[in-house]
């Protein structure tokens, strides 16, 4: 009867504490929003994230109308038109190659070969020193061996080392086999006032109108000619041999050093004719 007597008890206390329940305060935080937090001993590592589609991590893939944001990087060399190229470093040649000095070969000969040169016709390598007086023409007449490429164009130049200048004759002239050119000595004087020619010593120089006089000779290609050397010399007016000019050196008589040096030769043959004379006949004598 105790037991259940103090069950009964126990009842009346839950049905008191019931209308507390009911009443929970609105400070304290409801019971559903309490989270429970699993401890269950080991971290749970990070999901990696794909990469997008693409050549590398900095590639972007974005809708931008076909506008990529990573553009292809150029393979090495760009093509200008034709069969023309460019490379990063240049070449000494080739196909379309253009090297650094600015020259385009679109043909690359064997290097054994030689470089193409220029042989003089007129005058021919054998004749003298020529001598060109100012105002009369000079006419040169050259040909070519071991030359492979045609050049477009040539440019002939004159040089004169001692006067360290150099005179250009023409440029871009049509090469032709043979080639030939006629210079007016006079008219070209007139037209360079500035810069007349002198009296001296100047070299012929030929070579292709697209590279210059310091590049180097290639094979098969033209080379430049600086092999013919002549002479150029300003006229002189003619002057009558009696009409002012006198000889520095020259005297109608003989100056007192001239006389003196002829007395003492007389002298001296006298003495000799006699001495020789008076030992002949004395030892003759003798005898």
């Amino acid at each position: 009867m105790r037991t259940s007597h103090s069950l009964g008890q126990l009842a009346t206390i839950f049905l008191s504490l019931s209308p507390l329940a009911s009443a929970w305060p609105e400070w304290l935080p409801h019971g559903d929003a309490l989270v429970v937090r699993q401890d269950s001993g080991t971290k749970a590592s990070p999901t990696p994230t794909p990469k997008p589609a693409g050549t590398g991590a900095n590639t972007h893939n974005l809708n931008t109308g076909g506008l990529s944001t990573n553009p292809p990087k150029a393979s090495g060399s760009v093509t200008f038109g034709g069969d023309s190229t460019e490379t990063g470093k240049g070449s000494s040649g080739g196909n379309g190659t253009k090297t650094d000095d600015g020259k385009s070969h679109p043909t690359e000969f064997d290097a054994r070969d030689p470089p193409g040169a220029v042989v003089m016709v007129t005058p021919a390598p054998t004749a003298a020193t020529q001598l060109y007086k100012i105002g009369d023409t000079a006419t040169w007449v050259w040909n070519y061996t071991n030359l492979q490429a045609t050049p477009t164009a040539l440019d002939v130049l004159i040089s004169c080392s001692a006067a360290t200048r150099t005179y250009t004759l023409t440029q871009n002239m049509t090469f032709a086999t043979p080639g030939t050119y006629t210079w007016d000595t006079g008219d070209f004087q007139n037209r360079n006032k500035a810069t007349p020619l002198l009296t001296n010593e100047y070299t012929l120089i030929i070579y292709d109108s697209e590279s210059s006089i310091s590049d180097t000779p290639e094979a098969g290609y033209l080379g430049t000619f600086q092999g013919f050397r002549f002479g150029v010399y300003e006229k002189q007016s003619y002057t009558p041999l009696a009409d002012g000019w006198t000889c520095a050196s020259c005297s109608a008589a003989p100056s007192d050093v001239d006389r003196r040096a002829i007395g003492f030769a007389l002298t001296m043959c006298v003495v000799t004719v006699l001495s020789f004379t008076w030992f002949v006949t004395g030892f003759a004598a003798a005898i």
